[in-house]
């Protein structure tokens, strides 16, 4: 056997060897297929066989509670006799919460307490003429029909800061999710006249998203009885009429139907 012969064959065994082993990596490195997995050109088909819509949900009820801010206001020549006056006018609007509306004292909280001078002002200085005493309540009431005649009572107990009345719910957990149910209602119309159009069926949810939750607003209504106010109102004999209005619960939800 000549030398050119066994160069060659060497060559020839060298060849196939790398084929081989470029095969065996080919093999490691593919990607493995399962008929059960879809894959690029699948997905792309089914995400165009998608429609995205979005429903919105609201109902009107009827606040349920009330939130009413008040207090009382009294002056002295010195902070210690305003701040005294201010406890004994507080028990006389205590006895008219807590022993005649019979509240619950989780459902009045003092939401601010201050001691200060009151200053007369002339041309030159101004000057301190005394001192005043507020303490302010927060006081949750349930009873809306009769709110009127509750702060024409606190009115004649002293409480001579009434500011304002929160209205909202307490039962927002329960209208959340009777909004949610609208909402979606509207946007599984919303996708059945989409399908139609194009010659479709629904066939399923792929994905749904809330947006922003479910607004319960409150409705503020400000109340400013001043002692004059209300004792014309006594000498009348009439209460304090309140128009509690209405609440407006309303939600949103992205979904995204198969067909």
């Amino acid at each position: 056997m000549n030398m050119l012969s066994v160069r060659s064959k060497k060559w020839l065994i060298s060849g196939v060897a790398a084929m081989a082993l470029t095969t065996v990596l080919y093999v490691q490195n593919a990607p493995s297929f399962s008929p059960g997995k879809v894959y690029a050109a699948e997905q792309s088909v089914a995400v165009q066989n998608v429609i995205t819509v979005t429903g919105q949900g609201e109902m009107t009820i009827s606040p349920d509670v009330a939130y009413v801010s008040l207090g009382i206001r009294t002056e002295a020549e010195t902070a210690k006799d305003a701040q005294a006056a201010n406890a004994a006018a507080y028990e006389k609007l205590r006895a008219v919460l807590f022993d005649k509306y019979k509240l619950a004292a989780k459902d009045v909280q003092t939401s601010g307490f201050r001691v200060q001078p009151e200053y007369s002002y002339t041309e030159r200085d101004p000057k301190i003429k005394g001192y005043s005493a507020t303490q302010m309540l927060q006081v949750t009431y349930r009873d809306l029909d009769n709110l009127g005649t509750f702060l024409d009572a606190a009115s004649a107990a002293g409480a001579n800061q009434i500011e304002g009345v929160r209205f909202s719910t307490e039962k927002g957990q329960e209208y959340e999710l009777q909004v949610i149910q609208k909402a979606m209602d509207n946007a599984k119309a919303k996708a059945d006249a989409i399908a139609k159009y194009a010659g479709k069926e629904i066939k399923s949810i792929v994905a749904v998203n809330q947006g922003g939750g479910v607004a319960v607003p409150s409705q503020y209504s400000n109340i400013a009885l001043m002692e004059a106010k209300s004792a014309a109102m006594d000498a009348a004999g009439s209460p304090t009429s309140i128009s509690t209005g209405e609440l407006k619960v309303t939600t949103n939800v992205t979904v995204q139907y198969q067909f």
